[in-house]
């Protein structure tokens, strides 16, 4: 790779580190092209990038970002996934595929601006989908109103057969 290209890739890194809120750096190493394929398709249904890049260029793209600390984990054979919207997506589509491909290896992840462990990754990847707790939280507001109506039709049918 000639200097204009690795300057060309940088910048590009440098944009898409910039406009992410959350990165995933994984370990590659064992992954068949069939397997990176599906993981680039999942990735990009959830909105989320997917990049393999030299170490030496995502080091030089993270300087001076919130993704800086990351440094430390490009070593070997390394790709990144960003997303610059849905946190929870981004961690259970990547955690979902690393339970069904354990040669791909988890090296570390800035979430939401939050330096993640393996453990509160894990965390965040098995929570329920946005959906799924909006429908949670509906249910729970609108219990205690379909319990009065309930009562209050309950009273109102005491009310007529007793009038009857």
């Amino acid at each position: 790779m000639d200097r204009i290209k690795k300057q060309n890739e940088i910048k590009e890194l440098k944009g898409t580190f910039a406009s992410a809120k959350s990165a995933v750096i994984l370990g590659f190493k064992g992954l068949t092209v069939d397997k990176d394929t599906v993981l680039r398709r999942t990735l990009r249904e959830s909105k989320a990038h997917y990049r393999v890049s030299k170490n030496t260029l995502l080091r030089l793209a993270v300087k001076e970002t919130s993704f800086e600390p990351l440094t430390d984990h490009f070593k070997g054979a390394t790709a990144v996934a960003t997303s610059d919207s849905d946190v929870v997506g981004l961690a259970k589509t990547i955690y979902n595929f690393l339970k069904e491909n354990p040669t791909v290896t988890f090296k570390g992840a800035i979430l939401d601006g939050q330096l993640t462990t393996v453990k509160d990754f894990q965390t965040i990847a098995e929570l329920p989908s946005r959906e799924t707790l909006i429908g949670k939280l509906l249910y729970l507001m609108q219990y205690p109103i379909s319990g009065l109506a309930v009562a209050l039709d309950q009273i109102r049918q005491k009310k007529e057969e007793a009038g009857s």
